[in-house]
């Protein structure tokens, strides 16, 4: 485009130029100006249609990070009472089928979906809720050693998780259902020690109190 533009400005100065052939080469150069600024503003366009769809897409992903800590939030009865979300155009991973199925009561095989999500996930951010959810299962179910089991995986493998102290607490409660009271005593006492602002905190001082 260039060369084009070269040689007929060449040809042209090799000419006398009319009155009729200025406004021709002024419009000319109005034409290649405005293309220009046409192209700039395509490219433009296009920045900020991909920036719209990176936004978007995280916007999407917070949301979905959203739900699911709402949903981890809850115990397994606030869940049961829960609306069950539609999952008829979405595929979900075993976590999330897990969830679907706590909310239907169905507590085998929720157990069944976090157990394959555990062995098989890649260490996501799920992973440390699908423990801690299957120590809430077991503990439901009167399954105590199974509980511990899990609360304690979670908190080997994820110390600093935002479910920790509350499967501290869980697990303070196990060893007072189990009658080692020392233990359970130690527990809560660690929950408000390492994390005294906490909703497993003001329940780990009720059960000391409870304890006296």
């Amino acid at each position: 485009m260039r060369l084009l533009s070269l040689l007929f400005f060449l040809a042209l100065s090799a000419f006398p130029q009319s009155e009729s052939d200025k406004e021709f080469i002024e419009l000319y150069l109005k034409i290649q100006a405005l293309e220009k600024e046409i192209a700039l503003l395509r490219n433009e366009v296009e920045v900020l249609e991909a920036q719209v769809d990176f936004y978007q897409d995280r916007s999407d992903k917070r949301l979905d990070d959203l739900d699911t800590k709402l949903l981890s939030l809850m115990s397994i009865d606030d869940l049961q009472n829960s609306p069950v979300a539609s999952t008829s155009n979405q595929t979900l991973d075993n976590y999330e089928q897990a969830i679907v199925l706590i909310q239907q009561g169905r507590l085998d095989e929720a157990l069944g979906a976090l157990n394959v999500f555990v062995q098989s996930s890649q260490d996501s951010t799920q992973t440390p809720l699908a423990y801690f959810w299957l120590g809430e299962i077991h503990l439901n179910k009167g399954n105590l050693s199974a509980a511990t089991q899990n609360f304690n995986t979670l908190l080997g493998l994820y110390p600093s998780h935002w479910r920790i102290p509350l499967a501290k607490y869980k697990l303070g409660t196990i060893y007072l259902e189990e009658g080692n009271l020392e233990r359970a005593r130690a527990q809560f006492q660690s929950v408000i020690e390492d994390f005294p602002e906490s909703s497993a905190a003001k329940a780990s001082r009720e059960s000391l109190s409870s304890l006296e």
